[in-house]
Parts: structure tokens; sequence; C-alpha cells
């Protein structure tokens, strides 16, 4: 059996989507190259994907892997067989140049079994809830723009994504895979354009158990944000709307989104002492999968150092997983370490 014919067989099996969604997805989405697939006696048993974005993060562009499609057959689970995907999901991550391995678990259940492999709950989103007779007023004349599948439009987008920091960025391919996935879920993507005809909003909305989800909304101002706001309204007239914003602040209301999982600490502290050239730390790191994440690591002058033996006083002497949250600043770390932490985002990820 081919691959991607095991890995769509365990895909239908384990996961309750449409048949478009599925169709879409194994015709444009899905790659054999991003394919972990675990067999016994020639039978596939348990399998994910590992697909390829990038990051901002300190100024410079980092590659990611998103881990999504993770699937065993019921015959097969509670032996362990996720655990050694996984496992080989973060080697194949470092070995590929990764320096951050992402995901966002389906149910609340899986943030704690995703932590066993040190994963750290860094992705939040602001929610907004508005009922079905709110109004999103403002000031400015719009217009609809209705070429969402044309380089502008992309254009449009990248740039909204790339002014957010440390935030998880799509290629020109990946967003149209995200308007197709949309349309697969029954919803819609709105935009809006100023009077010279240029957009200048943009919004993700999905029905969901009766209300309308907005997965993500770009905007060059608030004013803008309302205005496109409102055209969700419209579509979904009788609907509560539901936004999963990009936050606004470090006190917002926020919820977890995801999860996140250093894979390569050298380059990530290399970005980091580069970043903030007159930060000095020692930190000792251990790592259960990796084992070129375990050693000291020295931050000074605006490089990293790893060394074998440190006599002076260590900063830190912390797990992978600590280290990520401290990296991206959960809400525990954040509040009590002297460390450049930026919060993350994730957005759009086809989930």
């Amino acid at each position: 059996m081919k691959k991607k014919d095991a890995v769509l067989k365990l895909w239908r099996e384990c996961f309750d989507d449409s048949d478009q969604y599925v169709d879409m997805f194994f015709s444009e989405v899905y790659r054999d190259d991003d394919a972990l697939l675990l067999e016994q006696d020639n039978r596939p048993i348990s399998s994910m994907l590992l697909q390829r974005y990038a990051m901002n993060f300190h100024g410079v562009t980092v590659s990611v892997s998103y881990v999504c499609g993770a699937a065993t057959t019921r015959k097969s689970r509670d032996q362990g067989c996720m655990s050694t995907l996984m496992r080989e999901a973060l080697r194949c991550s470092y070995d590929r140049g990764d320096m951050l391995c992402t995901l966002i678990p389906a149910n609340d259940w899986l943030y704690h079994y995703y932590g066993h492999f040190c994963f750290s709950p860094v992705f939040y989103v602001d929610i907004e809830r508005y009922t079905s007779a709110h109004t999103f007023r403002h000031e400015g004349v719009y217009t609809l723009y209705e070429a969402l599948d044309t380089p502008e439009a992309y254009s449009f987008f990248r740039e909204m994504m790339e002014r957010r920091k440390c935030t998880i960025q799509h290629t020109e391919e990946q967003y149209h895979q995200i308007l197709m996935d949309n349309s697969a879920d029954a919803g819609i993507v709105t935009a809006i354009a100023d009077c010279a005809g240029h957009p200048v909003a943009m919004a993700f909305a999905v029905p969901v158990d009766g209300e309308a989800v907005v997965k993500d909304v770009l905007s060059i101002d608030e004013d803008a944000r309302s205005a496109v706001l409102e055209e969700v309204h419209k579509e979904f007239a009788d609907m509560p709307i539901t936004v999963y914003g990009y936050y606004k602040s470090a006190d917002g209301e926020l919820r977890q989104r995801g999860m996140a999982r250093i894979v390569n600490a050298s380059h990530c502290l290399s970005i980091i002492a580069q970043a903030y050239p007159k930060m000095k730390l020692a930190l000792r790191l251990t790592d259960p999968v990796i084992t070129e994440n375990n050693g000291i690591f020295l931050l000074s002058e605006g490089e990293c150092r790893k060394v074998d033996n440190h006599e002076g006083k260590l900063d830190y002497d912390i797990d992978i997983e600590v280290l990520t949250s401290i990296v991206f600043g959960n809400d525990v770390t954040r509040h009590i370490l002297d460390f450049p932490a930026v919060r993350p985002f994730i957005s759009l990820m086809l989930d």
C-alpha cells in the first residue's frame, strides 16, 4: 500500500471530517515527505504529518514544524504507537533544521499528553464574543473586495501577518489552502477595500455549533476591523459571533490555543543572544529526546556557546519544556523572570 493511501485510510478511520475536506486535504495539502507512518506486519497502524512552516522570531525567520493528523487504528491504541511516532517526529524536526515544533491539541486532555514530550502551552488567542444583535460600528466607507484568490490579496494577507510578532507565517500556497479549507467547512472569507480598491481587512469565518467562529481577522486599523466583522455578521445574521483574535496586550483575556517545543536549543539561544547582545546568561539544559540539546549554554556579547563544563554560577538548570516556557513567556514565567520573552501566535492551520 502506498504511504498516502495508508495515511488516508487511518485518517478516515480516526477523524470525522467531511468527504469534501478530506478530498481537499489529500489532493492539495498532503505530502509524502511530511508523513510519518508506523506499520506492524505490513499493516499501517499509526501515522502523523510533520508539516513545514516559518515563523518570525526576534527579527529572524525560522523554520518550524507543525504536527497534525496524529492517528492510531483502534486495535493498536494504548500500545505506545503515538509515543514512538512523536519521538521520531521530534528527531526529524531537528534533523531537517527546524527550531521549533508546534501543534494544536484536538482536545483539552491532550495538553497533558503532549506535555510528556516537553511541549508547553504557549500559543493563546484573545477571545471576543458578540451576540447576534451586535452592531459593528465604523466610520470609514468600504466596499467588498472579492478577488481573494489573487497575488494582491495574498500580498495584503502576508503583510498583515508579518506585522505580528512571533507569528506562524503562511506561504502563498498555504494561503490558497486556507481558502479551500474555509470553503470545505462551509465557511466564508470576506474582505473589504478602501476607496482606491485596495484590501484593508480580511476575516476567516466558519459556522460551528450554531455560532460563527472567526478564526482570524486581519486589518490595517480598528475601523477596518469593525467593518469586516460587520460583513461577517451580515453573512451569519442569526448567529452569535466568536472571534479568535490576535492578543491585544499581555493582560488580555486569553485562552490556550496550541503548544510548542524547542527542538534546536542552540539555534534558538543564538538568535536571542544576537538580538540582545548585552545579555549574559549561563544555563544547563536537559532534553530526554534530542541529545544535541543536552549541555551548558553560555550567552554573552551577542553569541551563544555550548560548553562541556562551566565553573561559574548557573542562572538556570532546566529541561527543554521549561526553556520553551521561558522563551515564549507563558503565564507563569513571564511574570517572574527577567528574560526577553515573546508571546507567539498561531492561526489558520487547517485544524
